[in-house]
């Protein structure tokens, strides 16, 4: 199993008290299993999404990666996990200035030491320089490659955002509604792109979604989260309209509250002038 999950808890201290915004979950994702989360908003996937990526800890239970106990890791284990986890966030998080290749090359950043990354920026390496060519043909932008990320339309960013975390050549892929800003034919094009590189390559994929019709047609699983507990987990062919109606009927502004009012954002902002030379802080 790459994800292990038993009793686990993450909580956050409002003004009225500690509130869990994911509470007992357990489950299990197999290394190359290609699954859905889904739930109302509030529900608690984004909470869940970024325990996945270790951004945050568990406030009890036991989360496990490919059989380590997350909490027990630290400094240099917790970076080496990190870089076998790629992340697609909502916001793309590119730097607008660099070019579709030198945004693509900053997915190795993690893997390089300081003086490489220095050298990079200066004249990346031939072998790295094709690897990031490869990687931007993989995802249908080899031609914008000189092309500033700034001027690339909103579908070729979402492209050029999945060629850089494949640049990082992750064991799995988490997702946070990565079509949410995108056109129903760009959302097609891209969604099938993600899934058949997953498949393909034989990655782990972890979506979060809030298009339940998308989830049915391209997940094998949908994990269902309804006020920060598990609702339902089950194949997509034996998910029933009855469980979706009662996983959608209700809504609890409680998780909600505590993601939109102490969570940190969803991820490093390298549009910041700081952070653009080396564009993963």
């Amino acid at each position: 199993m790459i994800y292990s999950l038993s009793e686990v808890t993450r909580s956050y201290q409002t003004r009225s008290g500690p509130v869990n915004a994911v509470a007992g979950l357990s489950f299990e994702v197999r290394k190359g299993e290609r699954l859905a989360l889904v739930g109302p908003s509030g529900a608690g996937k984004t909470t869940l999404f970024r325990l996945l990526n270790a951004t945050l800890r568990p406030s009890g239970g036991i989360l496990r990666f490919d059989g380590r106990d997350v909490a027990s890791l630290a400094g240099r284990d917790l970076r080496a996990m990190r870089r076998r986890i790629g992340t697609i966030y909502q916001q793309h998080h590119l730097v607008p200035s660099l070019s579709a290749l030198e945004n693509t090359l900053c997915g190795r950043l993690g893997s390089w030491s300081l003086l490489h990354t220095i050298r990079s920026a200066i004249r990346p390496g031939r072998q790295e320089a094709e690897q990031a060519v490869a990687t931007l043909e993989s995802v249908g932008l080899a031609d914008k490659r000189f092309a500033r990320a700034d001027e690339l339309s909103g579908g070729q960013q979402q492209r050029l955002a999945i060629a850089r975390v494949l640049m990082q050549d992750p064991d799995v892929i988490l997702a946070d509604e990565p079509f949410a800003s995108l056109d129903p034919a760009l959302t097609e094009s891209i969604g099938s792109l993600l899934l058949n590189i997953a498949e393909k390559e034989r990655r782990t994929l972890v979506v979060t979604l809030h298009d339940v019709e998308m989830a049915l047609r391209y997940f094998p699983r949908l994990v269902a989260l309804q006020d920060g507990r598990l609702a339902f987990d089950a194949p997509s062919a034996e998910v029933s309209p009855e469980a979706l109606e009662a996983l959608y009927s209700r809504y609890s502004s409680s998780s909600e509250t505590a993601s939109s009012e102490f969570e940190q954002p969803d991820g490093p902002n390298c549009s910041d002038p700081k952070f653009q030379r080396n564009c993963a802080r």
